[in-house]
């Protein structure tokens, strides 16, 4: 009955949040001048099993997902610059000491709309699903358990670089292509409990990158009907005409990962030293949108993506804190769906998430099922989910139940 309590308390909470008016300010400052400024706010209420201090019970969270301040503009003709801010998961379980930082930064130079020059911090161009932002998703959240990069490559899903974009053949088909930072210095030989291995001297025995190699990432995507031309992509669409488009993309870094592990004597001085590999990430997706109906009223929405990943190896230890070289856990192939229908404004959201990694007992299995309810779409709108998810050995592990209410104002 206590549950029962705190979940009616969660959506009488994200209602009132969700009810409120929302607003978008854009200030002309001149000829090809503009200024827009918008914020993001979205509420959570999270039951999820044994997440309670006790590790027994279910949690009680009620904090703010994400925060964020937003920036966004022409300076001139074919130059415009977008900005925001970051602040997650703000006093989840109990935690108050989360900083906010930047998380987009970047100028556009627009040449034609064949050609676009995109410099700063910004989403990977790697998948659809990944690079869309969070006031666009139709689910409650991202598919966090399929956008698997490289440790120390990115903040936020995002990385600094330069990114090529256009729309060509009638803006039918885009491409994104950019060199980034990724990785470098990265600690890849990790003890038995997570800490550096060291040699003799005190460094590290094997770190990424030390030649500091870039990043290479793109996505290549054509629409069989209607156009995508905005930076984020929506997770849907509201719009009078169907969408239908499908995607593939990549993600390269050199050394980045580890291939055969430093060998140390028992005075740590190295034996043997280890070796360094690329890393590799490979997506294929589809995305549809359908309005239908009078005043389009009925909308079904179908994203799905398959994804595969290859970073290397990491040593794994037994009980007795014996090594072994085995396939990083985050090497393997998985897929995400999505699958919503729109009633007016409600839609009830089904999710499905599986990964089969390369290292032994370490896939996923991701069921959810929720409920949006678009009081005025991506601006204001509450959405509640229940999912369950397996981690682990899916053959014996647990389901680990939760249940999520968000009210979200983009305004």
């Amino acid at each position: 009955m206590k549950g029962t309590r705190w979940i009616r308390v969660a959506v009488v909470a994200a209602v009132l949040l969700g009810s409120m008016p929302a607003y978008a300010w854009r200030f002309d400052l001149g000829e090809n001048t503009n200024l827009n400024v918008a914020a993001l706010i979205q509420f959570q209420a999270q039951f999820q099993q044994n997440a309670a201090p006790d590790k027994t019970d279910y949690s009680k969270d009620f904090f703010l997902r994400r925060v964020r301040f937003l920036l966004w503009g022409d300076v001139w003709k074919g130059i415009s610059f977008f900005l925001d801010s970051e602040q997650p998961n703000f006093g989840k379980g109990g935690t108050w000491d989360v900083s906010m930082f930047i998380s987009d930064a970047f100028v556009t130079f627009k040449v034609v709309d064949q050609f676009m020059v995109d410099a700063g911090m910004m989403l990977l161009p790697f998948s659809r699903h990944g690079f869309q932002s969070a006031p666009g998703l139709n689910g409650l959240d991202f598919h966090l358990g399929l956008l698997k990069y490289v440790d120390g490559s990115n903040k936020n899903l995002r990385d600094a670089g330069i990114q090529l974009r256009g729309y060509v053949f009638d803006r039918k088909l885009q491409y994104r292509v950019g060199v980034f930072n990724g990785a470098q210095g990265q600690s890849l030989q990790k003890d038995s409990v997570g800490a550096a291995v060291k040699d003799v001297a005190g460094k590290t025995a094997l770190m990424s990158n030390p030649e500091d190699w870039p990043r290479f990432a793109g996505h290549l995507r054509y629409n069989i009907l209607g156009t995508e031309t905005e930076f984020f992509a929506k997770g849907i669409t509201f719009g009078q005409s169907p969408t239908l488009s499908i995607g593939v993309g990549f993600d390269y870094q050199v050394a980045a990962v580890m291939k055969t592990a430093t060998v140390l004597n028992k005075d740590l001085s190295v034996k043997t030293p280890g070796t360094l590999t690329h890393s590799l990430g490979l997506t294929g997706d589809v995305f549809v949108d359908v309005p239908f109906g009078a005043d389009k009223q009925h909308e079904i929405v179908f994203m799905a993506g398959l994804f595969y990943y290859d970073h290397g190896f990491e040593l794994a230890y037994d009980k007795a804190k014996n090594a072994t070289l085995v396939h990083a856990k985050n090497s393997g192939v998985g897929f995400l769906s999505e699958l919503g229908y729109r009633y007016t404004f409600i839609e009830p959201v089904l999710t499905v998430d599986y990964f089969s990694s390369r290292q032994a007992a370490q896939d996923l299995l991701v069921v959810k099922g929720g409920l949006n309810f678009w009081i005025r779409n991506a601006a204001v709108n509450v959405k509640t989910e229940f999912g369950a998810q397996k981690t682990g050995n899916l053959a014996s592990a647990p389901w680990i139940k939760c249940f999520t209410t968000q009210a979200q104002l983009f305004f």
